[in-house]
């Protein structure tokens, strides 16, 4: 049995598709009202070499210079809170860095203790009972967001105690 088309299809879709909210039309009126309502968003998005790093703050860039889809008031909201970030200002995370000094030595200190003790195990060791891989992330994210959570704090703190006496037995 063969399927039979009765009327212009072509023309129902080609209608309502330029009616649609997807359509070329709307498309090229979304791309000038972000053009106009979020020239500041555009423009930071466009120029911040921290932010052009970050997937999501990429597509955000795309969303508002393309217009291919509505810009969400939660879409404007997490743009506007990046935006006030001290994590995408290059300045503040320098300045930010400055006053981490002692908590990146600490830091130092307690992966240079892990990886003095743990040297010469074996790789089902280090994975799966070592505390190197957590200091590891503990520096990578002190890093890259300047800040640690105090339960990271409290957890390096005895990981520290916890190394510094079998340092201190290693010695005896």
């Amino acid at each position: 049995m063969a399927f039979m088309m009765v009327g212009n299809n072509n023309s129902y879709f080609n209608k309502n598709f330029n009616n649609d909210k997807f359509g070329p039309s709307n498309i090229e009126l979304r791309k000038k009202e972000f053009a106009e309502k979020y020239s500041d968003e555009i423009e930071w998005l466009s120029t911040n070499p921290i932010a052009l790093k970050e997937k999501f703050l990429i597509d955000m860039l795309n969303v508002l210079k393309t217009g291919k889809r509505p810009f969400s008031e939660k879409m404007h909201a997490a743009v506007v809170k990046s935006m006030k970030s001290p994590k995408y200002d290059e300045v503040a995370l320098i300045q930010r860095k400055e006053k981490l000094k002692p908590i990146y030595e600490k830091v130092n200190m307690v992966w240079e203790l892990v990886a003095e003790l743990d040297e010469g195990k074996d790789n089902h060791f280090l994975k799966n009972y070592s505390a190197l891989p957590f200091v590891d992330s503990i520096k990578t994210q002190l890093d890259k967001n300047g800040y640690l959570s105090e339960k990271q704090m409290n957890a390096l703190t005895k990981i520290y105690k916890r190394y510094k006496n079998q340092w201190n037995n290693k010695k005896k």
